[in-house]
């Protein structure tokens, strides 16, 4: 009888914990539900030490999105060696309007002309895209463009970067900012304004960045700031047209560690609030008007 008495129990327990479990999956908010999220990787983001690819050093990025219902995508392949060409199709219209968020980590190989104007396209009919540049002087591949010109449009010291001139050549200056052509590194970043992307985050950090200089005040706010206020801000959100739009200035915050054999990759994700920030920035693309 004991014995019985004992069998009863032990499946009463069970039956508990999987009740438990069972409300617990019927209480979760997948919060990035139905929500289409492209990662580029027709830029070179393979390049020399760098693997921002969502099996790579963006994986565990990625993976959270997924985790939080969204379906994760890219557009391009992975490329290998120095003076790797990308060789994918290029970015249109046509292909990010079925996409709720747009990323861009880190490119290095130049977007076309009509590439730029697709990508802003996208962004004036109501598309939201997260701009991840890096110092100037990084050109992973020896192509002659890092990542802050690529963004800019143009090389360095073209034109002048604090202006509130916008270029003919200008491809991020049309929607009201430029990457400085600058490095800077600092950790902790602490320096937090009001913002739904701040929300929870009280630390980041750049390793060997860079920072914007906003050319259209009424319609994008620093919203991360280097201590060193002169420096500018880190990571700013801004507004165009129907759309949006976040950049910060560095990929280390991303960079998970993980990557092909021999690149030399750091886990700074799990640094500070890095992985908040991060999601913080997809909710605020994906779900705010």
């Amino acid at each position: 009888m004991k014995f019985k008495y004992f069998i009863v129990i032990i499946i009463l327990i069970i039956f508990l914990i999987l009740s438990s479990c069972i409300t617990q999956n019927k209480n979760l908010t997948y919060e990035l539900s139905n929500k289409k999220i492209l990662f580029d990787n027709a830029h070179s983001q393979t390049a020399g030490n760098a693997d921002w690819t969502i099996r790579g050093g963006f994986s565990d990025f990625a993976d959270d999105l997924e985790n939080l219902g969204a379906q994760v995508e890219e557009w391009g392949n992975d490329e290998t060696g120095s003076n790797q060409r990308d060789d994918d199709n290029p970015i249109t219209y046509d292909v990010l309007k079925n996409y709720d968020v747009y990323i861009i980590p880190e490119p290095n190989v130049v977007f076309t002309k009509d590439e730029q104007k697709s990508i802003i396209k996208y962004i004036d009919d109501g598309g939201s895209v997260f701009f991840i540049a890096d110092h100037i002087g990084a050109d992973r591949n020896n192509d002659g463009w890092d990542s802050v010109e690529i963004f800019n449009g143009f090389l360095k010291g073209t034109h002048q970067i604090e202006s509130k001139n916008i270029y003919e050549d200008d491809f991020v200056g049309k929607l009201g900012f430029r990457f400085k052509e600058k490095q800077y590194s600092e950790d902790p970043i602490t320096k937090m304004e009001k913002h739904p992307i701040t929300e929870g985050v009280k630390k980041t950090g750049a390793w060997a960045g860079t920072s914007e200089y906003i050319i259209n005040t009424e319609k994008i706010a620093g919203i991360v700031y280097y201590n060193k206020e002169y420096w500018g801000p880190y990571v700013i959100a801004g507004k165009y047209g129907k759309g949006k739009f976040v950049a910060i200035g560095d990929s280390s915050p991303i960079d998970d560690g993980t990557g092909t054999p021999g690149d030399k990759l750091y886990d700074g994700y799990k640094y500070g609030d890095n992985r908040k920030l991060m999601i913080n920035i997809v909710k605020w693309l994906a779900l705010n008007n």
